[in-house]
């Protein structure tokens, strides 16, 4: 009997067909492991410090590390103290690994740029085409500029606007303020707002004399701009009508209309704090809140939760020939000289501050500082930043992109006794709104003693 071969030759052929093709896909696939494993390995891993918890930065890190081959992001939050601004400074000596870190202030800035701490960043922006000026603005570019050089790149900018509360103004009457309004406008309708007493008191607005931003000098920062309060290195300003005209506004407010809440009556209610401030307007205590543009993203916060519609105006005019000035601050991120990979700490800053922003800082509410040009980015940005539920999202987009709004900064470039000019500053303020001290009387002693503190500095350095 003759056995046929044949099916069994072509199932053993079948098999080892099967054997070498299972054993090819393996080696390709421990191949391919070992690929990614060594591209894993071959990532340039940058440190990046920030003071922000790691929730708020995660997001952001995920998006930056996928979209690169050759680049890891490694988060890392400075512990957290009471100042911040030094213990980066002690980083930043002690040869941690930091690649890219950012700064509370431009002071801060300029301090680590003068200790040489922070590298010019003049290269890449020319390698990348970024013209600073025409990105960030003539406010941001004549601040952040030094000696000729960039430092920093901005990633979020925070331009000023009245938010009100609708139902307060409805139920009062009083129309709602429009585009061209003034101060004198902001004082009268802050006064019609005003009703009631005690515990059941809503103010037309909440002002804190103190604050650096939007307090007592509101009107002479809108009118005199960066380095405001120094006529030049040897001499305060304070003795500029606008300094005058900024402080009896807001002694009238509080005195002679009682519109805004004293300042008496701030530390009970820890309203030096942002925040409490906050949660006051979204209860209706008053009517009128100036605020950086990141109140719409707050107002979808829980613990902000509130059931009327919110208004957004832009800033009031000195007087109604002047422009629309709004005050502006920023946040920005640099590269320490001990970076060990700038290149790619810059692709991380591009990415963060400039390509996108939907994925930094639209997502908490803050503005790119950098023009957009991406429409689907802008689209995105849009949504994120002026979307809420209770808000005109056209009104808001119409407020915080006028194009005939000015922008000025409260900050300077000028620094000569500035620590110590803000606390006279403090002190001589106080002491106006406590009725202790005429304006007139506070703003001489105030100009006396900082031109003081300046000549005294001056002499020490020479």
């Amino acid at each position: 009997m003759t056995m046929n071969l044949k099916p069994v030759m072509i199932l053993a052929a079948s098999v080892l067909t099967m054997f070498l093709f299972e054993t090819a896909c393996s080696s390709d696939e421990q191949l391919a492991d070992k690929q990614d494993t060594s591209a894993a390995r071959q990532k340039v891993k940058i440190d990046i410090w920030h003071w922000t918890a790691e929730p708020g930065m995660k997001p952001a890190f995920d998006a930056f590390n996928k979209s690169q081959a050759n680049i890891e992001a490694i988060f890392h939050q400075f512990p957290s103290t009471s100042n911040i601004p030094s213990q980066i400074n002690s980083f930043l000596i002690s040869g941690e690994s930091i690649d890219v870190t950012a700064q509370f202030s431009p002071d801060d800035l300029r301090e680590r740029v003068k200790n040489n701490l922070y590298l010019p960043l003049d290269e890449f922006l020319e390698e990348n085409h970024i013209d600073y000026e025409q990105t960030f603005g003539k406010a941001i570019n004549d601040l952040t500029k030094i000696n000729g050089h960039y430092y920093s790149v901005p990633y979020g900018v925070n331009k000023f606007a009245v938010f009100y509360n609708k139902q307060l103004f409805d139920e009062a009457h009083v129309p709602y303020p429009k585009a061209d309004w003034t101060w004198q406008d902001f004082m009268k309708t802050a006064k019609l707002l005003t009703k009631g007493e005690g515990a059941d008191k809503i103010y037309g607005s909440v002002i804190y004399p103190l604050d650096n931003n939007i307090g007592w000098s509101t009107l002479a920062i809108q009118t005199l701009g960066l380095n405001g309060m120094y006529k030049n290195d040897h001499e305060t300003n304070f003795d500029h009508p606008s300094y005058k005209q900024s402080l009896q506004l807001f002694i009238d407010m509080q005195n002679r209309d009682q519109s805004i809440m004293p300042l008496t009556e701030f530390p009970g209610q820890k309203l030096d704090i942002g925040t409490n401030r906050t949660s006051l307007f979204f209860k209706g205590k008053f009517a009128m809140f100036i605020e950086p543009i990141y109140n719409i993203w707050r107002s979808r916060l829980p613990e902000y939760r509130h059931d009327f519609q919110m208004g957004v105006v832009q800033m009031p005019r000195i007087d109604a020939n002047a422009p629309t000035v709004s005050p502006i601050t920023f946040s920005d991120m640099s590269i320490p000289r001990s970076s060990k990979h700038p290149k790619e700490a810059f692709a991380f800053i591009q990415f963060y501050c400039l390509t996108r922003p939907d994925e930094t800082v639209a997502p908490k509410g803050m503005m790119p500082a950098a023009a957009l040009s991406d429409p689907q980015v802008i689209q995105s940005v849009n949504q994120l930043i002026y979307s809420a539920p209770g808000v005109d999202e056209q009104e808001a987009k119409q407020v915080f992109e006028d194009p005939n709004t000015q922008y000025v900064t409260p900050e300077t470039t000028i620094t000569v006794a500035k620590k110590e000019i803000l606390q006279v500053v403090n002190e001589d303020v106080t002491k106006a709104f406590l009725g202790e001290w005429s304006v007139d009387e506070a703003l001489k002693d105030m100009k006396q003693r900082s031109d003081a503190w300046i000549a005294s500095k001056n002499q020490q350095q020479n």
